[in-house]
């Protein structure tokens, strides 16, 4: 519900990617706004406006008869953010260059005027996104979001709901770590035993992406060191794979020199493993001789003495003991913040969870979807440490 109480105006151009805005429509709701949509004659030759009216549960605009762009965008309208999406390269030109021929040009022009947010999401052949890109970077002067297209098959193609429905998010967020650096860890390790053989965890990494991507909202350049890599393109969002334990030291200790926010949120192993050069038998008796790995939090403070948030799994404590393990950590590492979790009471891996998260300030227990515990967790860190 990160869009909860957000009124979107959804302009629809003529392009074919526009069978997708049902989706797109019904995810934003799903997320909490309400959708009006708005529609050009083009797209209602593609998409009729009654599938629009159905996913959004509100009469579609296809002309403006009362003043309808005056009322949601106008300098006192009713409406938080335009997303265009699909724009074409006629509806993108005609914007840069004020020209209101239609719903959703009269839409965006008006929005510009007033200071609105306005989200682009373009959709096109290659050719012609390449040749518009004087006008996409005079939207950008202009304050305009624009959600970069997949490039495929010689053809920029509609970016996918989900990305979309980011770009939206972080326009309307508060921005409190703009120009700050985030580095964040997440997800398990893979110490080899040989070549196709490895020990590792249960983790998923979500908590971890989950807290990157609240950063990325809040306005932060993030960078994301995971074995477990989103599948999004965003600009100012860095993804850096790794492997083992070792990889996921030596790439955070390269980016977090300069960073002004370090959170450990990954699963890394306790562990390594000398890896065998060939398959071992499986006729063969075997014993692991495991050795201890260096510990991230630990390496790191040797070089950096920015801020941290640190991540503390035990299993089987109660909740007072949790907090005593949780504020002896904070105290060790010299942490800002400790997130530590009883992994036997919601396991490893799950969608949700419950949580304690522990400040100078506050000790305070917030259970839910991990994307809703992600955000608690940032704006506790803006509200106590920043």
């Amino acid at each position: 519900m990160k869009l909860k109480g957000k009124k979107i105006v959804l302009a629809v151009t003529g392009s074919i990617a526009a069978v997708e805005t049902v989706k797109l429509a019904r995810e934003l709701r799903r997320r909490g706004a309400e959708v009006i949509a708005v529609m050009s004659n083009d797209a209602t030759k593609i998409i009729h406006p009654n599938a629009l009216e159905f996913a959004t549960d509100n009469e579609v605009i296809t002309e403006i008869r009362r003043a309808e762009h005056v009322k949601l965008l106008g300098l006192n309208g009713i409406a938080d953010l335009l997303l265009i999406a699909p724009a074409t390269a006629n509806t993108i030109s005609k914007i840069a260059n004020g020209i209101a021929d239609t719903p959703p040009t009269l839409m965006a022009l008006t929005a510009l005027g007033s200071g609105k947010k306005i989200v682009v999401a373009p959709a096109m052949h290659k050719a012609m996104f390449d040749a518009i890109a004087d006008n996409l970077a005079k939207l950008r002067d202009l304050g305009v979001e624009i959600v970069p297209p997949r490039i495929e098959d010689g053809k920029a193609k509609l970016a996918s709901v989900d990305e979309i429905c980011l770009f939206v998010e972080r326009s309307l967020y508060s921005k409190e770590l703009v120009g700050k650096k985030v580095v964040v860890t997440s997800g398990s390790t893979y110490e080899h035993i040989d070549p196709i053989r490895f020990i590792s965890n249960r983790s998923s990494g979500r908590m971890g992406n989950e807290i990157a991507l609240e950063c990325w909202r809040r306005g932060a350049e993030v960078v994301l060191i995971t074995s477990k890599p989103l599948s999004y393109d965003l600009p100012n969002f860095r993804q850096i794979t790794v492997r083992s334990v070792m990889d996921m030291l030596k790439a955070v200790l390269d980016e977090v020199r300069d960073a002004d926010l370090f959170v450990s949120a990954a699963a890394p192993s306790d562990f390594t493993v000398d890896m065998a050069e060939s398959k071992i038998k499986t006729t063969q008796e075997l014993t692991i001789k495991l050795k201890m790995a260096p510990k991230i939090i630990k390496e790191v403070r040797k070089v950096y003495d920015g801020h941290i948030i640190g991540f503390k799994a035990e299993t089987g404590l109660s909740d007072e003991e949790l907090v005593r393990v949780a504020e002896d950590k904070m105290e060790e590492d010299k942490l800002e913040m400790v997130v530590a979790n009883d992994v036997k009471e919601k396991g490893m891996g799950t969608s949700d969870t419950r949580v304690v998260a522990i400040t100078e300030k506050r000790k305070e227990w917030i259970e839910g979807l991990k994307s809703e515990v992600a955000e608690r967790i940032i704006q506790i860190y803006v509200e106590d440490c920043l």
